[in-house]
């Protein structure tokens, strides 16, 4: 590497920033508030003591497996026990989205080639992307620390726990970086990161689940507090291991960036056969061969995580009873209704719809990158109006996604009944509650189809939509809003406190009828606006 190389970065920097003036915010100061949060949710407990509290959490066998033992029985041990997956996923995100935005997004839209046409080094973009998350990041860091310390918590632990996230967002940082060196598109590119993002959350509920303290702590950023101890010891020497397992994939990246054409990826695209199959004749084919390959990466990412899941779910519910806290979540003890034998498995489908939710949402922008790469122009030019373009996209996105949870409903449901040794009845149940999530995963489909059929230039306000659904869920469960705002979410009305006998259907119905209104729009808003073209 010359010093030339780096030319521009501080400019690029700037430009960054100035694009970012709205976004960056959002992800800086969430996990403050979400610490905040927590923190208003224990004081709330307060009255029936907190280290009783605390405790009774570290005995529930479904807790500790969720959120690991309690290290800390004080204010700031609770809030680094029970919000720092959120915060992790928080950092994680917005790292990840806002690296991408400004690498690989930019060269897909043709602005890095105009950049670089100025006296511009290879890696000034990069390094430019790389420095506005970091420096995000250690602003969440230190606005995470100030919240604890406002609360009453020792500065040392405060500063190393709001490091240790900072660690946590350096590292998908890399992972973001990393992907756009990988593939030629941003789609890909992200589905990397949010792969990622899922496979370390479910490490780190395994690590959880074997105690808190195995192998896995050190190799997912989700379970790095457990090696920094916050408020616990405070292990200050493990954070210099966190930060240098987080360069790692970003070294990666920048030598891999050097051994790549602009707008290429390291892993080359395969060359298509010379003539097409006798069914490759429609959009509809098409849409299906664009997401074949993403589709089978998280139907094998989704079915290794429910497997894992429903394999552990029986003997786990029959260790002991549940908390106070959990059992009446909400006030309705539901944890009778649905049975303490269904409470994990319950729970992991709940959390994993929020995931394939993100993949349904991704499956629809495609629509937006094969505009704005000028190929949907060309297929327009022909004998396909857009309303057939586009809907042939939501198709796949709709079927393949209510394809992952039919999948997971049947892998979840013969695991788990053949561990209960009860597969005849157990089957259906667990297949039902894999079933019932799709009208709500198909809202936040319609949303995004929405959104880009009318404003394609604000479609990330699909994800702000699911930020505030996934945001609702914590928020109730911290006892902060009531179940009649909770109602908000689509995902309520098939939630985990819900027994799969008892499902609302009529209000599934309505949603799937929702999702349908929403597509429909967008496909109206396509057909009356301009499309994006090369010219």
């Amino acid at each position: 590497m010359k010093t030339s190389d780096f030319a521009g970065t501080g400019t690029l920097f700037r430009l960054f920033l100035r694009r970012d003036r709205f976004l960056l915010p959002l992800w800086i100061f969430l996990p403050a508030i979400l610490s905040l949060v927590t923190a208003a949710t224990f004081i709330a407990m307060a009255s029936q003591g907190l280290q009783s509290v605390l405790t009774e959490f570290d005995k529930d066998p479904l807790i500790s497996a969720l959120l690991g033992p309690v290290m800390s029985f004080d204010l700031p041990g609770a809030i680094v026990w029970r919000g720092v997956s959120q915060i992790a996923l928080t950092l994680g995100i917005g790292s990840i989205l806002t690296v991408i935005r400004h690498t690989r997004a930019d060269e897909e839209t043709g602005r890095s080639e105009l950049v670089r046409a100025c006296v511009v080094g290879r890696y000034a973009n990069l390094t430019a992307a790389l420095i506005l998350t970091c420096v995000g990041n250690l602003a969440a860091g230190v606005l995470i620390a100030l919240s604890i310390i406002s609360l009453g918590g020792a500065a040392d632990g405060s500063f190393l726990f709001g490091a240790t996230m900072s660690a946590v967002g350096f590292f998908f940082a890399g992972i973001g970086t990393l992907g756009v060196q990988l593939r030629e598109n941003s789609g890909t590119a992200r589905g990397i990161g949010v792969a990622t993002l899922g496979l370390g959350i479910a490490m780190a509920i395994l690590n959880n689940f074997g105690g808190g303290d195995t192998l896995l702590r050190w190799i997912t950023p989700m379970a790095w507090q457990r090696l920094t101890q916050p408020f616990a010891g405070n292990h200050g020497w493990n954070l210099l291991y966190c930060v240098a397992f987080a360069i790692v994939p970003i070294v990666i990246a920048y030598v891999l960036s050097a051994r790549r054409d602009l707008g290429a990826g390291v892993l080359l695209a395969r060359n298509g056969p010379p003539e097409a199959t006798l069914h490759f004749s429609s959009p509809l084919a098409l849409a299906w061969r664009l997401h074949k390959r993403s589709f089978i990466g998280w139907l094998v990412g989704t079915v290794l995580y429910i497997a894992v899941f429903a394999a552990i779910s029986p003997g786990l519910s029959n260790t002991g009873g549940m908390s106070d806290w959990l059992s009446n979540l909400g006030g309705t003890g539901w944890s009778d209704e649905v049975g303490l034998g269904h409470v994990f498995i319950s729970i992991s489908f709940y959390l994993i719809s929020l995931f394939v939710a993100v993949y349904a949402m991704t499956a629809v922008l495609h629509l937006k990158k094969e505009e704005n790469e000028g190929r949907a122009e060309i297929l327009m030019d022909k004998k396909v109006s857009r309303i057939r373009w586009m809907s042939s996209h939501l198709i796949v996105a709709s079927l393949c996604s209510a394809a992952l949870l039919l999948v997971m409903g049947i892998v979840g449901g013969l695991v788990y009944g053949l561990a209960t040794g009860d597969l005849s009845n157990e089957f259906w149940h667990i297949f039902g509650m894999s079933v019932s999530k799709i009208p709500p995963v198909w809202i936040l489909l319609g949303v995004t189809a929405l959104l880009y059929g009318l404003w394609p230039r604000i479609t990330a306000l699909g994800w702000v939509v699911w930020l505030l659904f996934s945001m609702l869920e914590f928020a109730w469960e911290a006892q902060i809003i009531d179940w009649s705002l909770m109602g908000i979410s689509p995902f309520s009305y098939a939630h985990y406190t819900i027994s799969i006998t008892n499902l609302p259907l009529l209000p599934l119905f309505w949603l799937l009828c929702l999702s349908a209104i929403l597509t429909g729009i967008g496909l109206l808003g396509l057909r009356n606006r301009d499309v994006l073209t090369k010219a």
